[in-house]
């Protein structure tokens, strides 16, 4: 297998773990701020000469910009992966010899490996923020502000979850892809 391959898998193993983490993160503070925003609303306070400046929802929304710069990258690294491979390797891709893996079984093991990582990451603060939210579901109006923080960890539950079951149907989508881009690259062999 050649070298070359391994770093794209490396790559594109990064770029979903961005993607997921950035969604979590979206999750997080994305309810915050429109519950801050809508607070905000309500009182009117960024329009008073004494507002600071974390109170103008300009500075509200600008914890939203990490989690979008993550997905803007990590949809970019997917996409260039290939091309960094090859410019890492330049001059010496090496055929590395793995007799007994193969790209499907590299593939599948990064799924299973990434989907893991998630899960067991995502338990204890999914735990530790359920048991700060329920019990003040219906006593406390900032349920807002907390359910936040535990819908982040469900969804990276979630999304570790269902990147381990579907490891092999995403490892097959995967190969077929770059088998078309793989095919659509080369230039036709004369006969």
């Amino acid at each position: 297998m050649p070298l070359k391959t391994l770093i794209v898998i490396a790559l594109r193993l990064y770029a979903i773990y961005w993607l997921v983490e950035g969604l979590s993160q979206l999750l997080i503070f994305g309810p915050a701020v429109v519950a801050v925003n809508l607070q905000m609303s309500k009182t009117h306070a960024w329009q008073s000469s004494q507002a600071s400046a974390l109170q103008s929802p300009f500075s509200l929304y600008s914890f939203l910009l990490m989690p979008l710069a993550t997905l803007i990258l990590a949809t970019i690294l997917w996409f260039i992966a290939s091309r960094i491979s090859t410019a890492v390797t330049k001059g010496h891709d090496t055929d590395l010899a793995f007799t007994v893996l193969t790209r499907d079984d590299l593939y599948h093991f990064a799924f299973v490996f990434l989907g893991l990582y998630f899960v067991l990451t995502s338990i204890s603060g999914a735990l530790r923020e359920g048991f700060r939210f329920f019990p003040i579901v219906e006593s406390n109006p900032q349920t807002v502000e907390l359910l936040g923080p535990f819908l982040g960890h469900g969804a990276t539950f979630v999304a570790g979850f269902v990147c381990m079951i579907g490891a092999g149907r995403w490892t097959r989508k995967l190969m077929r892809r770059e088998k078309k881009q793989e095919s659509l690259s080369s230039p036709p062999q004369a006969i």
